[in-house]
């Protein structure tokens, strides 16, 4: 530190402190392999879309 007497300590405030732990955070992830492309992440389905209809291959839309 400085020998000045009137020198202010450095504050560390919440938003450097957040980014901190988010750096750390995703390090230990990139250490775990979790960024290199082998983990999907979870996709959730939309409600607000209505559930598209599966139809199977062999039947002619035509008969129906």
């Amino acid at each position: 530190m400085n020998s000045d007497p009137m020198a202010k300590k450095k504050v560390i405030t919440k938003k450097e402190l957040d980014a901190i732990e988010r750096a750390a955070k995703r390090q230990a992830q990139k250490e775990a392999g979790a960024l290199d492309g082998r983990f999907r992440p979870k996709v959730v389905p939309n409600k607000k879309e209505r559930a598209k209809r599966k139809r199977r291959k062999d039947i002619d839309p035509d008969e129906l």
